[in-house]
């Protein structure tokens, strides 16, 4: 149940019309169905232990992270009653994908949900308006593309909401793909490129543009990542510069300059406050002599972190990525599977959107960072559990005869209906079975105790014991000293841009 919730929530959360539900908001409809995921895991036989919920490195991170913002909030017990909706997200994922087969679904499903996203958007495009509304909306922005739903209802966010299907599409449905899949993953990067040209997003062109590049990059020859990296910085550059609206990428263009006033508002905030200003307490406001006082978004979730959680706030924040970053980087197995590469490759893609993104618009407290981070916690317990990919409990097509288990690829000879049997067998020992050919993967852990236990016998059984895929389990005071330095170079960036931006 909790599996199926999250599934659900997840394309809820990015395709839900802002109309589904009257009166109710987005995040309060999500915390219903969260509720059905937190009953699914709870309810599992031997319930939930503490030790269970403490398994990855994020685990201890996020935990930090939510009780820095309860402790540094006025209001103790409604911040922690609006923490819950996120908590559940947390870790309901991490708990419930646990299986390759699970993960591959969720991650499907997220895939597919942004696949949607870019279909109800190209419809108001091509006049047949799926989504009611988003016309007059788009109409509101000059032009600039937006979706009436919840949280693609302006063209910044709905561009770098859809930016990073470009690179998923192809590491998700063309990488190592049949031609079917292929095709859908051409039709979908198409369809992703124009939505985020349609959006006019000036940030949304710059985070695509580096999904892509790493996308191309992961795992490649370092040749290749030359011939990458060279034709990005002049043929992606010049290609840049000639989208809508990036004529005007430097501070004297109205949008940037104000923004950069909006940093020093939120720098002065963090440096004046021991804790910051409190969980979404700072705002910046500005008189106009159209509109009087109006108020601005930060534009940036670094900057909407650090002024309302401080310099502890921002460093849990940057905490959670590194982490995520790490797993995702050391995520090795012993034997080579497309689905755990291409798990790995998704993630990778999503993290490197976030991390782009977060210098340009408001997503420190978007569903979507929890989730990033309870996936890639999943990914970790996958991977010190030393699960295999290939012979896991769900998707192994082995089939059994007289107690062995035979693996693809392994099958028994019959003779007159009865298997073939090697007469040089000893007494006392089970029989070896002929095979019709060579075995073309290798049995799984289980099978190869199976196999040892029932040839040799109990007493000469060999121990194979689980070995885990990923050295790193804990943090340690590098992985802090890591975080710290992350933090500084992070506001280096910020004062940087405040007081020189770089246009180009």
């Amino acid at each position: 149940m909790e599996f199926v919730a999250i599934c659900f929530a997840i394309l809820l959360w990015l395709i839900r019309p802002q109309d589904w539900v009257p009166g109710m908001a987005g995040i309060g409809f999500m915390t219903y169905v969260m509720l059905l995921g937190i009953i699914g895991v709870a309810s599992r036989p031997g319930g939930v232990t503490v030790k269970q919920l403490f398994r990855s490195p994020g685990d201890w991170m996020v935990t930090a992270y939510l009780i820095w913002i309860v402790w540094t909030s006025s209001d103790w017990f409604g911040t922690a009653k609006a923490l819950v909706p996120y908590v559940g997200f947390y870790f309901v994922t991490a708990l419930s994908l646990n299986t390759w087969k699970r993960m591959e679904t969720f991650m499907t499903c997220w895939v597919a949900g942004l696949f949607c996203v870019s279909l109800l958007a190209l419809s108001t495009v091509y006049g047949f308006e799926l989504a009611e509304g988003s016309q007059s909306i788009t109409d509101g922005f000059k032009g600039r593309l937006a979706l009436n739903t919840w949280i693609y209802n302006n063209p910044n966010s709905l561009g770098h909401g859809v930016a990073v299907s470009i690179g998923l599409a192809y590491v998700w449905w063309f990488w190592n793909r049949g031609f079917g899949l292929r095709l859908l993953a051409l039709a979908a990067m198409a369809g992703a490129a124009q939505v985020v040209y349609e959006t006019e997003s000036k940030g949304a062109y710059l985070s695509g543009a580096a999904v892509v590049t790493v996308s191309l990059l992961f795992k490649r020859s370092k040749l290749t990542q030359v011939i990458v990296v060279a034709l990005m910085m002049s043929v992606g550059l010049a290609g840049l510069k000639m989208l809508p609206r990036m004529e005007t990428m430097d501070s004297e263009e109205g949008g940037i300059a104000g923004r950069l006033v909006i940093w020093q508002l939120a720098y002065n905030a963090m440096e004046t406050t021991v804790t910051g200003e409190g969980w979404k307490q700072f705002e910046a406001w500005f008189e106009t002599e159209d509109y009087g006082l109006i108020r601005k978004a930060t534009h940036g979730s670094y900057v909407n972190v650090g002024a309302d959680l401080g310099y502890a706030g921002l460093f849990f924040f940057l905490g959670i990525l590194y982490v995520n970053a790490r797993t995702i980087w050391q995520a090795k197995l012993p034997h080579p599977d497309l689905r755990a590469d291409r798990i790995q490759r998704a993630l990778l893609c999503l993290l490197v959107s976030f991390l782009a993104s977060a210098w340009m618009i408001d997503r420190a407290y978007h569903t979507d960072y929890f989730i990033l981070a309870a996936v890639c916690s999943a990914l970790h317990r996958l991977l010190i559990s030393g699960e295999e990919v290939i012979g896991t409990e769900e998707d192994h097509t082995s089939t059994t005869h007289g107690g062995l288990p035979w693996s693809s690829g392994l099958q028994p000879l019959y003779a007159h209906g009865s298997m073939v049997l090697d007469s040089s067998t000893p007494n006392g020992k089970a029989p070896l079975l002929a095979c019709a050919k060579k075995p073309q993967t290798r049995p799984d852990r289980r099978a190869r105790q199976s196999l040892l236990r029932d040839v040799d016998g109990p007493e000469e059984t060999e121990s194979v014991p689980s070995r885990p895929y990923i050295r790193w389990q804990k943090l340690s005071a590098l992985d802090i000293l890591i975080c710290f330095g992350i933090l500084q170079g992070t506001l280096y960036i910020w004062r940087k841009v405040m007081t020189d931006f770089i246009s180009f």
